[in-house]
């Protein structure tokens, strides 16, 4: 196919596949939806009746979110090839890094070698890592230089690099994070220029969206340095850039920072009491400018990658729900871990 019918048919399927999406009258309902028609329509069938435990609970759901989304993924993926194709793979990597940090606490924890291999997820293999041959290594920097002959080698270089210098987790799983965003933006600059502007802006809200609850913790509560907080933020966001983000690490207060963002953001978290609620007002936006993208992008590639982002984020709120029904717990708990707002709630 040619580029412009992989174009029209890449749309079209986005498109139809958009209809899986819910909305908030949906997400309300399935708090009431009888459990197993839930879990069934979201390939979660019999989940109630195998009395797990809370964490085997965790790992099956979270594995049913992985399975679905890498399913639909790989439905986009048909008629794609070269950098757009490539933006997508990537952009799935991040679950693959969901393995790289159990791997790492295993090998830090000491963990047996059958507990270790018993909470990584299975996955496609244009993505996934060389399980069993990580798995053999000694220590960790050992598993990183061996990561570094895969697909993965410039989060596993940098990666080694702090952990050698520093030895304890948070640095390094920021480290992860940090080079997983610094390479997507990498990609997206690599797409043809047609993809290139709404493309970035997408990318560059989901930067943003991270960069700013990242720079608060690290501040705040884990009481960074300036330096060593401007050092772990993903670069060039769509509205927090670098040259702002070396004035944000420099405040003393929450507050302070939030004045100093760019209109619209500083008046949309102006009323934010805590990083949570920055944390859920960065994700309203992104979803917002996700949902236009799907829209009305006219790149093919970026109404794709707006549809995964979109989707995840809905079956994460949906396998909320029906971990908090099968744990059987209260409703308020519920809807707090599934996001939805109090005055949706009509009280």
């Amino acid at each position: 196919m040619n580029s412009a019918i992989n174009q029209a048919y890449l749309k079209t399927r986005a498109s139809v596949m958009s209809g899986k999406l819910v909305d908030e009258t949906d997400i309300k309902s399935f708090l009431h939806a009888p459990l197993q028609t839930l879990e069934q329509q979201f390939g979660l069938g019999g989940l109630s009746d195998r009395g797990l435990g809370e964490a085997e609970l965790n790992r099956v759901i979270e594995r049913g979110l992985i399975n679905t989304l890498m399913n639909e993924l790989s439905i986009l993926l048909r008629p794609l090839n070269g950098s757009a194709r490539d933006i997508l793979i990537y952009w799935s990597r991040k679950f693959e890094l969901y393995n790289l940090k159990a791997l790492i606490r295993g090998k830090l924890h000491d963990m047996p070698y059958d507990q270790i291999r018993e909470s990584l997820h299975i996955l496609p293999s244009l993505i996934s890592l060389p399980h069993e041959q990580l798995l053999r290594t000694e220590n960790v920097p050992e598993l990183l230089r061996q990561l570094e002959q895969t697909p993965y080698e410039g989060i596993a270089r940098q990666a080694r690099r702090v952990f050698e210098e520093k030895n304890e987790s948070f640095s390094l799983d920021a480290t992860i994070d940090q080079r997983y965003y610094t390479g997507l933006l990498k990609h997206a600059r690599n797409c043809d220029q047609d993809d290139q502007p709404t493309l970035l802006r997408l990318i560059g809200s989901l930067i943003d969206r991270q960069n700013l609850p990242w720079l608060l913790r690290y501040r705040f509560n884990y009481k960074l340095s300036p330096s060593e907080t401007y050092y772990l933020m993903a670069p060039s966001g769509r509205q927090l850039q670098a040259d702002l983000l070396k004035q944000l690490v420099n405040m003393q207060e929450i507050t302070q920072i939030l004045h100093a963002l760019p209109a619209p953001l500083n008046e949309q978290l102006a009323d934010t009491t805590s990083i949570m609620d920055v944390e859920l007002a960065m994700g309203e936006r992104l979803t917002h400018q996700a949902r236009r993208c799907l829209l009305f992008s006219p790149s093919a590639v970026t109404r794709s990658l707006a549809y995964m982002m979109l989707r995840e984020l809905d079956l994460k709120r949906v396998f909320a729900i029906i971990q908090g029904r099968v744990l059987k717990l209260d409703e308020q708990l519920i809807r707090q871990a599934a996001d939805i707002k109090l005055e949706a709630q009509g009280v």
